[in-house]
């Protein structure tokens, strides 16, 4: 008979009252290597002519922008996604619980200046004591 072990901890979420809801988003060229738990704000979304017509194209949330990337819009679940030279598809979560301190943003934004945003679009940060 094997061990029992548990299931490992995945630090990004916090609570498990409201579940996630996830959708399918580009990322877009020349945001860099974006990890899970990166805060990204949505900047457009594919044409109609497109096959992945009305996708979100989204780039790392930053305050100093004005390109619609300054409000948060979903948070990366991916593991890790280079989208350095080109737009890549990449799944990520529209609501749901997390852990503040697992949050990362673009610039050198921290959680506190998107928390009130982030809770009018169901995003709920949470504090989580280890």
């Amino acid at each position: 008979m094997s061990e029992y072990t548990s299931p490992s901890f995945d630090e990004l979420f916090a609570g498990g009252v409201q579940p996630e809801r996830m959708t399918a988003i580009i990322i877009k060229s020349g945001s860099g290597v974006v990890t899970r738990g990166t805060v990204l704000g949505r900047v457009s979304q594919l044409s109609e002519s497109d096959l992945y017509a009305g996708t979100p194209v989204t780039t790392p949330v930053d305050s100093t922008k004005s390109d619609g990337s300054q409000d948060p819009y979903c948070i990366l679940a991916d593991s890790t996604i280079d989208a350095t030279t080109k737009d890549v598809r990449a799944a990520a979560y529209l609501d749901g619980e997390f852990n503040r301190n697992a949050l990362k943003f673009g610039g050198t934004d921290k959680v506190a200046q998107h928390e009130v945003a982030m809770r009018k679009i169901g995003l709920i940060t949470k504090r989580v004591i280890k």
